[in-house]
Protein backbone atom coordinates (compact mmCIF):
# COMPACT_ATOMS: atom_id res chain seq x y z
CA UNK A 1 0.00 0.00 0.00
CA UNK A 2 2.76 2.67 0.79
CA UNK A 3 4.60 1.79 -2.54
CA UNK A 4 1.46 2.59 -4.01
CA UNK A 5 0.78 5.82 -2.60
CA UNK A 6 4.48 7.05 -2.82
CA UNK A 7 4.44 6.33 -7.00
CA UNK A 8 1.18 8.23 -6.87
CA UNK A 9 2.24 11.07 -4.94
CA UNK A 10 6.06 10.96 -7.51
CA UNK A 11 3.55 10.89 -10.56
CA UNK A 12 1.53 13.45 -9.53
CA UNK A 13 4.60 15.95 -8.73
CA UNK A 14 6.42 14.49 -12.13
CA UNK A 15 2.90 16.05 -14.04
CA UNK A 16 2.94 19.16 -12.32
CA UNK A 17 6.81 20.31 -12.82
CA UNK A 18 6.26 19.47 -16.71
CA UNK A 19 2.93 22.07 -17.27
CA UNK A 20 4.87 24.34 -15.02
CA UNK A 21 8.17 24.57 -16.59
CA UNK A 22 7.32 26.14 -19.88
CA UNK A 23 5.64 28.83 -17.50
CA UNK A 24 8.48 29.43 -15.61
CA UNK A 25 11.13 29.71 -18.24
CA UNK A 26 8.97 31.93 -20.14
CA UNK A 27 8.73 34.19 -16.97
CA UNK A 28 12.27 34.06 -16.13
CA UNK A 29 12.68 35.79 -20.10
CA UNK A 30 13.38 32.24 -21.45
CA UNK A 31 11.75 30.84 -24.29
CA UNK A 32 10.14 27.53 -23.96
CA UNK A 33 12.03 24.85 -25.59
CA UNK A 34 8.89 23.82 -27.30
CA UNK A 35 7.83 26.29 -30.20
CA UNK A 36 4.47 27.62 -29.65
CA UNK A 37 1.51 26.11 -31.96
CA UNK A 38 0.75 28.22 -35.12
CA UNK A 39 -3.49 29.19 -34.47
CA UNK A 40 -4.88 28.30 -38.03
CA UNK A 41 -5.02 31.85 -39.81
CA UNK A 42 -3.06 33.50 -37.44
CA UNK A 43 -0.23 35.19 -39.10
CA UNK A 44 1.58 35.59 -35.38
CA UNK A 45 2.57 31.44 -33.63
CA UNK A 46 0.62 31.31 -30.47
CA UNK A 47 -1.96 34.26 -31.15
CA UNK A 48 -5.71 34.10 -31.88
CA UNK A 49 -7.17 34.72 -35.19
CA UNK A 50 -7.93 39.09 -35.50
CA UNK A 51 -10.80 40.18 -37.47
CA UNK A 52 -8.41 41.26 -40.21
CA UNK A 53 -6.89 37.48 -40.35
CA UNK A 54 -10.48 36.11 -40.58
CA UNK A 55 -10.92 38.92 -43.96
CA UNK A 56 -7.87 38.39 -45.25
CA UNK A 57 -7.95 34.66 -45.48
CA UNK A 58 -11.85 35.30 -46.68
CA UNK A 59 -10.40 37.27 -49.76
CA UNK A 60 -7.80 34.52 -50.66
CA UNK A 61 -10.51 31.15 -50.00
CA UNK A 62 -12.92 30.37 -52.25
CA UNK A 63 -16.28 32.80 -52.54
CA UNK A 64 -19.65 32.31 -53.30
CA UNK A 65 -21.87 35.20 -54.88
CA UNK A 66 -25.28 34.69 -55.40
CA UNK A 67 -26.99 36.19 -58.04
CA UNK A 68 -30.46 36.69 -59.74
CA UNK A 69 -31.03 37.66 -63.35
CA UNK A 70 -33.57 37.73 -66.40
CA UNK A 71 -33.55 38.32 -69.55
CA UNK A 72 -33.82 41.32 -71.26
CA UNK A 73 -33.50 40.15 -74.79
CA UNK A 74 -32.91 37.88 -77.18
CA UNK A 75 -30.31 38.27 -80.16
CA UNK A 76 -30.92 36.92 -83.87
CA UNK A 77 -29.01 33.69 -84.22
CA UNK A 78 -25.77 34.49 -86.40
CA UNK A 79 -24.79 32.48 -88.45
CA UNK A 80 -26.11 29.45 -86.73
CA UNK A 81 -29.18 28.40 -85.42
CA UNK A 82 -28.79 29.03 -82.32
CA UNK A 83 -30.66 31.22 -79.34
CA UNK A 84 -29.08 33.85 -78.32
CA UNK A 85 -29.56 35.93 -75.07
CA UNK A 86 -28.54 38.91 -72.75
CA UNK A 87 -29.24 39.01 -69.26
CA UNK A 88 -29.13 41.93 -66.37
CA UNK A 89 -29.43 41.22 -63.06
CA UNK A 90 -27.96 42.11 -59.01
CA UNK A 91 -25.34 40.14 -57.52
CA UNK A 92 -24.70 39.49 -53.37
CA UNK A 93 -22.94 36.77 -51.09
CA UNK A 94 -19.08 36.99 -50.07
CA UNK A 95 -18.23 40.05 -52.54
CA UNK A 96 -21.46 42.67 -51.55
CA UNK A 97 -23.68 44.00 -53.64
CA UNK A 98 -23.27 44.52 -57.50
CA UNK A 99 -24.44 43.77 -61.11
CA UNK A 100 -24.66 41.26 -62.75
CA UNK A 101 -24.45 40.88 -66.62
CA UNK A 102 -24.55 37.66 -69.04
CA UNK A 103 -24.82 36.42 -72.13
CA UNK A 104 -25.80 33.06 -73.63
CA UNK A 105 -23.48 32.44 -76.57
CA UNK A 106 -24.89 28.82 -77.24
CA UNK A 107 -28.46 27.20 -76.35
CA UNK A 108 -29.32 23.59 -78.25
CA UNK A 109 -32.05 21.87 -76.43
CA UNK A 110 -32.04 17.83 -77.09
CA UNK A 111 -33.92 16.41 -79.49
CA UNK A 112 -37.64 15.69 -78.07
CA UNK A 113 -38.22 12.35 -77.86
CA UNK A 114 -34.84 11.14 -77.96
CA UNK A 115 -33.93 11.78 -74.50
CA UNK A 116 -36.12 11.14 -71.49
CA UNK A 117 -35.78 14.35 -69.71
CA UNK A 118 -35.50 17.56 -71.84
CA UNK A 119 -31.78 19.46 -71.53
CA UNK A 120 -30.45 22.42 -72.88
CA UNK A 121 -26.63 22.05 -73.72
CA UNK A 122 -25.58 26.02 -72.40
CA UNK A 123 -22.16 28.39 -73.06
CA UNK A 124 -21.96 31.60 -71.49
CA UNK A 125 -20.18 34.21 -70.15
CA UNK A 126 -21.11 35.87 -66.91
CA UNK A 127 -19.84 38.84 -65.85
CA UNK A 128 -20.09 40.47 -61.75
CA UNK A 129 -19.68 44.28 -61.46
CA UNK A 130 -18.11 44.20 -57.66
CA UNK A 131 -15.84 46.60 -57.44
CA UNK A 132 -12.28 45.93 -57.42
CA UNK A 133 -13.42 41.92 -57.03
CA UNK A 134 -15.22 42.55 -60.40
CA UNK A 135 -14.89 39.30 -62.74
CA UNK A 136 -16.00 38.13 -66.17
CA UNK A 137 -16.32 34.31 -66.49
CA UNK A 138 -16.60 32.14 -69.28
CA UNK A 139 -19.01 28.61 -68.58
CA UNK A 140 -20.21 26.06 -69.89
CA UNK A 141 -22.76 22.94 -69.14
CA UNK A 142 -26.81 22.70 -69.25
CA UNK A 143 -29.99 22.92 -67.45
CA UNK A 144 -33.04 20.69 -67.17
CA UNK A 145 -36.03 21.22 -68.52
CA UNK A 146 -38.24 19.66 -65.95
CA UNK A 147 -36.51 21.02 -62.67
CA UNK A 148 -35.30 24.43 -64.24
CA UNK A 149 -32.27 23.56 -62.48
CA UNK A 150 -28.85 24.51 -64.39
CA UNK A 151 -25.32 23.42 -63.42
CA UNK A 152 -21.99 25.08 -65.29
CA UNK A 153 -18.80 25.16 -64.74
CA UNK A 154 -15.91 27.76 -66.17
CA UNK A 155 -12.91 29.81 -65.86
CA UNK A 156 -12.60 33.90 -64.72
CA UNK A 157 -10.73 34.86 -68.04
CA UNK A 158 -10.44 38.69 -67.27
CA UNK A 159 -10.53 40.78 -63.66
CA UNK A 160 -10.20 39.38 -59.83
CA UNK A 161 -9.12 36.10 -59.69
CA UNK A 162 -8.49 35.56 -63.38
CA UNK A 163 -7.46 31.54 -64.08
CA UNK A 164 -9.74 30.64 -61.15
CA UNK A 165 -12.33 27.90 -61.71
CA UNK A 166 -16.04 29.00 -61.21
CA UNK A 167 -19.09 26.50 -60.67
CA UNK A 168 -22.36 27.80 -61.29
CA UNK A 169 -25.81 26.82 -59.92
CA UNK A 170 -29.56 28.27 -60.64
CA UNK A 171 -32.98 27.16 -60.13
CA UNK A 172 -35.85 29.01 -62.67
CA UNK A 173 -38.04 31.04 -60.93
CA UNK A 174 -41.67 32.62 -62.02
CA UNK A 175 -40.71 36.30 -61.14
CA UNK A 176 -38.30 38.49 -59.14
CA UNK A 177 -38.02 42.43 -58.18
CA UNK A 178 -34.95 44.32 -59.22
CA UNK A 179 -33.89 47.09 -56.65
CA UNK A 180 -35.92 49.78 -58.39
CA UNK A 181 -39.06 47.60 -57.73
CA UNK A 182 -39.40 46.01 -60.96
CA UNK A 183 -40.79 42.84 -61.86
CA UNK A 184 -39.93 40.23 -64.03
CA UNK A 185 -40.21 36.90 -65.47
CA UNK A 186 -38.93 34.20 -65.67
CA UNK A 187 -36.01 34.45 -63.53
CA UNK A 188 -33.22 32.45 -62.22
CA UNK A 189 -31.19 32.74 -59.18
CA UNK A 190 -28.08 30.78 -58.11
CA UNK A 191 -24.88 30.88 -57.41
CA UNK A 192 -21.39 31.31 -58.33
CA UNK A 193 -18.99 29.70 -56.72
CA UNK A 194 -15.62 31.00 -57.10
CA UNK A 195 -11.88 28.62 -55.92
CA UNK A 196 -8.84 30.31 -55.09
CA UNK A 197 -6.58 32.20 -56.97
CA UNK A 198 -4.27 30.39 -59.24
CA UNK A 199 -0.91 30.53 -58.11
CA UNK A 200 1.77 32.23 -59.73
Amino acid sequence: MKIVGVQSRVTSFVIAVVLLLPISTTLAGGQPDAQPAMTQGSRFPGMPVTGTDTARNKRRGPVDVTFTKWRTAVVPPLPAPTVRSLFAGFVGGDLGAGDFLGEVLDRKASTPGTITVPIAALHAIYEVQAGERSFVALIQGGSNGVTGVGLLDGVILAGWRTGAHVHVAFQMIGSCTDRDGVAHGPCFEGTIHVERAPEK
